[in-house]
């Protein structure tokens, strides 16, 4: 071939290269969107779901969500924690938080424990939160609560809630969970309800946390330490931070026969502490017979006592907004999230 065969053979060429490098861009664009597909389908899902793919998950925990419909831009995020031996999926109905998820319109995110997580856990089952183990406890650990917390980045990132509203709440062992994060993470939560629960740092290893003994450190009635002490463990936590902390509702059963009410003076103890609040309560009600409610500071602080109820979620069955849980699946005395959602500034 000639010069000028050559010279006319180039554009032929370079046209020929333009066209081939175009196609592979154009085939590597198409893989790329295909593979962000479920991505996309995940993070657009309503209702109940798993979401499987939501950070490092060094805790090795599952999360799951619900979303309402009515679920808007903006919306707050309520972190729910399952009790011992429990699960995500109908937590929310039971209880009745779903009833408040769709009628306020925030989202619920569902931390639970795996069954290879922890041990037997003596009188109870497997999949209690640990609330015990420095790793999963603590704003440095890399355990269970650093998950959850990428459990609410996935929210925030996927849904755009409102990251200046993110609530904690949980039953049991859930509600030891609960202390934790709002410990653990004080510039995250804006507030917390506990059901039944424990106070932060009452036992150091899972046999102490499991142990009903009367001398027992979590649920037993002869522990010593005083409110300051019990503020430390809070402060422990999250060495060094000075900033807001959360608002803290406690509720407990009189009638308890696993965690002692006790319990809801240690956690109130250590809350009131914390928040630089006095021991001694500001306002005191009784609202449903056998019933009292007492409120610490200006409300940074309150605690519902129910005389006849056991280790089990408060629920009252009905239509009307302040009713909620399924029947037989609580104590029909108060619909808990009712006022749990109150005090989280939630719906009206």
């Amino acid at each position: 071939m000639d010069a000028h065969g050559v010279a006319g053979a180039l554009p032929r060429l370079k046209g020929l290269r333009t066209g081939a490098v175009l196609a592979a861009v154009v085939a590597v664009l198409a893989t790329s969107l295909l593979a962000l597909e479920p991505a996309r389908a995940q993070a657009a899902q309503t209702g109940f779901h798993e979401v499987r793919d939501f950070g490092s998950n060094p805790g090795n925990l599952k999360m799951f969500a619900y979303v309402p419909e009515k679920a808007r831009t903006g919306a707050p995020v309520v972190v729910l924690f399952h009790h011992c031996g429990g699960a995500a999926r109908d937590l929310d109905v039971n209880t009745g938080w779903r009833k408040y998820a769709d009628a306020y319109g925030f989202t619920i995110v569902f931390p639970e424990q795996k069954d290879e997580n922890v041990g037997s856990g003596g009188i109870v089952p497997h999949k209690c939160f640990s609330a015990w183990n420095e790793a999963d406890r603590t704003h440095d650990g890399r355990g269970e609560a650093r998950s959850v917390i990428e459990m609410v980045d996935y929210m925030k990132a996927n849904y755009a809630v409102d990251a200046n509203r993110v609530y904690a709440t949980g039953y049991s062992g859930g509600g030891a969970a609960t202390n934790v994060m709002l410990a653990a993470y004080p510039e995250v939560f804006k507030a917390g309800a506990v059901f039944f629960g424990m106070a932060y740092g009452c036992a150091d290893n899972e046999d102490d946390y499991f142990d009903t003994g009367s001398l027992a450190p979590c649920p037993g009635r002869f522990n010593t330490l005083d409110a300051e002490e019990w503020g430390d463990k809070i402060r422990s936590a999250y060495p060094g931070y000075t900033g807001p902390r959360p608002r803290v509702q406690i509720w407990h059963g009189g009638s308890d026969p696993l965690i002692n009410q006790n319990s809801l003076e240690k956690q109130r103890d250590g809350w009131t502490d914390t928040l630089g609040l006095s021991q001694t309560p500001s306002a005191t009600s009784r609202p449903a017979l056998g019933v009292t409610k007492q409120v610490y500071g200006s409300g940074q602080v309150e605690t519902y006592l129910i005389n006849s109820m056991g280790h089990e979620p408060p629920i009252d069955p009905g239509t009307g907004i302040d009713k909620c849980g399924t029947l037989g699946q609580g104590h029909d005395s108060l619909c808990g999230p009712y006022y749990a959602a109150k005090f989280f500034g939630l719906g009206g």
